[in-house]
């Protein structure tokens, strides 16, 4: 059972507020435009059933993934549903074409997107908390939302109960808003083990 305190749950927040920070300044730069990124809530829930991408489970969305690992371990992930995804990509890469398929253009253009995001918001956990983490190079998946989780090779499949971590952002452009999701799946143990780093940061910081 995943049981924050207040202060728990708002520190967490705030590391990922730091990295989103973080990484919309590294967006702008890259684009050469104002991106704004905010989370305004982040979750904690134990079935996937639970979150809102499972409310449509046929439809399909684009993801991208790296794992990663140190004092806890799992695999983050930046997801969109398909037709959002290529409206940001194209409003970021300034292209006017139909909303149909990424191109491998695109693909690594979201790719990037999602390394910059992931990473900024691992690195921000990692530096504020002390602790090392290392993330994988970033991979693209295309499924149906149901089929998010599955991994190929056991992945998060291995008998070991997943708990995510969801993050729901808002990319503010130019042009116009687009919402997407950040998922941090990771087991019990390195929850509780994230708690805890926590916890203890919080003695220190508060004496």
């Amino acid at each position: 059972m995943i049981d924050l305190s207040e202060l728990e749950h708002d520190t967490i927040s705030e590391l990922i507020n730091i990295g989103v920070g973080r990484a919309a300044s590294s967006l702008s730069e890259m684009v050469e435009q104002p991106v704004e990124l905010t989370v305004p809530r982040i979750t904690f829930v134990e079935r996937f059933s639970d979150t809102d991408l499972a409310s449509k489970p046929n439809e399909v969305v684009s993801a991208v993934s790296q794992t990663f690992d140190g004092p806890f371990k799992g695999e983050a992930m930046l997801v969109f549903p398909e037709e959002r995804s290529l409206e940001l990509v194209r409003s970021l890469l300034k292209v006017e074409v139909p909303l149909d398929t990424l191109t491998d253009l695109e693909q690594e253009a979201l790719m990037e997107v999602g390394n910059i995001i992931l990473n900024a918001c691992l690195g921000s956990i990692s530096n504020v908390l002390g602790e090392p983490i290392n993330c994988s190079m970033p991979s693209f998946r295309k499924r149906e939302s149901k089929s998010l989780l599955d991994v190929e090779g056991g992945g998060l499949n291995n008998g070991n109960k997943p708990v995510l971590m969801i993050l729901h952002v808002q990319f503010m452009l130019r042009q116009n808003d687009i919402d997407g999701y950040v998922l941090f799946v990771m087991d019990l143990d390195s929850i509780q083990m994230l708690r805890e780093l926590v916890r203890r940061f919080l003695a220190n910081s508060l004496g």
